[in-house]
């Protein structure tokens, strides 16, 4: 069974980095927020220089964390140059509050001061919040300074270890890591990202043996994705943020979309 003929629903929402116009991206405060909105969610993967697998979107701190404030002589502030006991330093909640990116209420701003400031999870603690929630995931795969059948080895066993294989999906843009994956753990289903077109995409993708093409918004093309679903790969676009347009997708018969509005 394709990963995505699960859901109950005909289209699925995909909360983007969690419901991050309510909530701080890549935190549990978002995930959990995404709970009663969403049908799934999203979360970005990378690993400390300890080998630490944590959730984190940007290679580098300085968008999200102050850790130029905390760490003022660091070279790099990519996540790969800090040792976990040094991420767990970083505030990565401030910044949200201070830039208000989504416009909340003053009222909004005052309870998301309450939470712990120091808050970037753990791949571990994200998966057992999966598995507490029963709430399905899509993991992507972001860089790696480590190899990638060492990377995928790591995120395979914590998956397994919590028997969880059926609440995730596991994607990248560096499709190399889903043909391990595949390898490593055939019960673990996989989607390819891109974001530009490619030739012969369906014979790709079927060598690939994902069971998803996430697809930006700005390529996505209905006869593709129609002739994809023939061969039993969905299509999901990323990033969904108008309602028409939401619309207009699922009613081509595009599965999901991600979209950083849970409630859209």
């Amino acid at each position: 069974m394709n990963f995505f003929d699960k859901f109950p629903k005909k289209h699925i929402i995909i909360a983007h980095r969690g419901y991050r116009s309510k909530m701080p991206e890549n935190t549990i405060f978002a995930f959990k927020k995404a709970l009663n909105h969403a049908d799934m969610f999203e979360c970005d993967v990378q690993f400390t220089k300890d080998k630490i697998p944590i959730i984190m979107h940007d290679v580098s701190l300085i968008r999200t964390t102050n850790a130029q404030e905390v760490f003022p002589n660091k070279k790099s502030y990519n996540v790969e140059n800090f040792t976990f006991e040094e991420i767990k330093k970083l505030d990565n909640i401030s910044w949200f509050i201070k830039q208000n990116p989504y416009h909340l209420s003053q009222k909004e701003l005052e309870e998301i001061k309450k939470l712990h400031k120091n808050s970037i999870p753990t791949l571990k603690e994200t998966l057992e919040f999966i598995k507490k929630y029963n709430f399905p995931a899509n993991l992507e795969i972001k860089h790696s300074f480590f190899s990638k059948i060492k990377t995928s080895k790591i995120i395979c066993k914590m998956i397994s270890d919590l028997k969880i294989e059926n609440l995730i999906i596991v994607s990248s843009f560096n499709h190399e890591y889903l043909k391990i994956i595949k390898k490593l753990c055939p019960k673990l289903q996989t989607a390819a990202l891109f974001e530009k077109k490619r030739k012969n995409l369906t014979g790709y993708l079927k060598s690939l043996k994902v069971s998803a093409y996430h697809t930006w918004d700005k390529i996505v093309d209905i006869e593709t994705s129609k002739h994809l679903l023939k061969h039993n790969i969905y299509t999901n676009v990323y990033t969904v943020n108008d309602k028409k347009r939401k619309e207009f997708l699922f009613s081509h018969q595009i599965k999901g979309i991600f979209t950083d509005f849970a409630d859209i």
